[in-house]
């Protein structure tokens, strides 16, 4: 189960440093695909993250 909880914590992370990543392109100036998608993605990859995290936290209290 540790190793579930390894991985778990892991993706959620890097979803929601690609979130970031993706929000902080948006606001940059001439960028390409346009602002509405990139903010689109950080919203869908923030959220995944956020999701993921809470549910690792969940696995690490009850297991």
């Amino acid at each position: 189960m540790g190793v579930i909880k390894t991985i778990l914590f892991i993706l959620s992370i890097i979803f929601l440093l690609g979130g970031v990543n993706f929000f902080l392109a948006s606001k940059r100036g001439g960028v390409y695909p346009s602002r509405k998608v990139l903010q689109e993605r950080a919203l869908v990859l923030g959220g995944a993250g956020g999701i993921l995290f809470l549910l690792s936290i969940l696995i690490l209290w009850i297991f």
